[in-house]
């Protein structure tokens, strides 16, 4: 027998009490759903915007291979992807005095370069993703010029316009890295990221061996889609969530 029918056979004041339990305990399941839709819509709308950037010559190499890889997952899980390879962009050198200039936003050297767009790329994302073989311990020398202009991005304060954004990392490197090369590397990285007040997300790397590449790498691919699915999802290369 349903509330209306029960309703029937009671007196007007317990029908009268009967509909206002009623109509209390709906605004209160209405308030729990209202609760619950805010924070799925809440949790939907962390979308990721992630600007990778390739340092490799080589525009198919192992080092694009891997990127795509990890940027096919987070696009898979909903991240907003921007890529770039390095090569098809001027970057003027750092010059004399230039720290003080970058300072004070003095770019005159700079000779009408592609930085402007680059940094406006910078600006735009939640998650600067480097790609790059290793060059003696160090990113390629293009890749590392655009990180020395990083410089840019410094205020008078020392305060960066980077502050907040996460920073990953892929890398490949010949050898079983045997000689820690892209430990080293993902050192360097950590540590620009703690001067500049982002968020280190982690690295991934991959090897190859000398002097030619293996190919495509099973394992390494899993690895890199999973890395890419946790960056997508705000989180850092052991999965703890930075962002969101």
């Amino acid at each position: 027998m349903g509330h209306t029918e029960e309703n029937e056979y009671l007196p007007q004041h317990q029908r009268r009490r009967n509909i206002h339990k009623l109509s209390n305990e709906g605004g209160k399941y209405k308030k729990c759903l209202c609760f619950y839709l805010i924070v799925i819509t809440s949790i939907k709308e962390i979308i990721m915007r992630i600007f990778a950037v390739n340092g490799s010559p080589n525009r198919d190499g192992n080092s694009a291979t891997l990127t795509r890889i990890l940027l096919d997952a987070a696009k898979a899980k909903g991240a907003q992807i921007d890529y770039v390879n390095i090569y098809d962009y001027k970057v003027t050198d750092v010059w004399e005095n230039y720290f003080g200039d970058a300072l004070y936003k003095k770019f005159e050297k700079a000779e009408d370069d592609d930085m402007p767009l680059l940094k406006d790329k910078m600006a735009s994302a939640d998650i600067i993703l480097l790609a790059s073989p290793i060059y003696w311990y160090q990113l390629s020398g293009k890749l590392k010029t655009f990180v020395d202009r990083w410089t840019d991005t410094i205020n008078p304060d020392f305060s960066s316009d980077l502050r907040g954004k996460g920073l990953a990392l892929v890398s490949t490197h010949t050898g079983v890295n045997a000689i820690n090369a892209s430990n080293i590397l993902q050192l360097a990285m950590d540590s620009t990221a703690e001067f500049l007040g982002m968020q280190w997300l982690g690295g991934i790397e991959c090897s190859s061996k000398m002097p030619f590449t293996t190919g495509r790498n099973a394992g390494h691919e899993i690895i890199a889609a999973d890395f890419g699915e946790k960056l997508a999802q705000g989180q850092n290369l052991l999965g703890a969530p930075v962002f969101g």
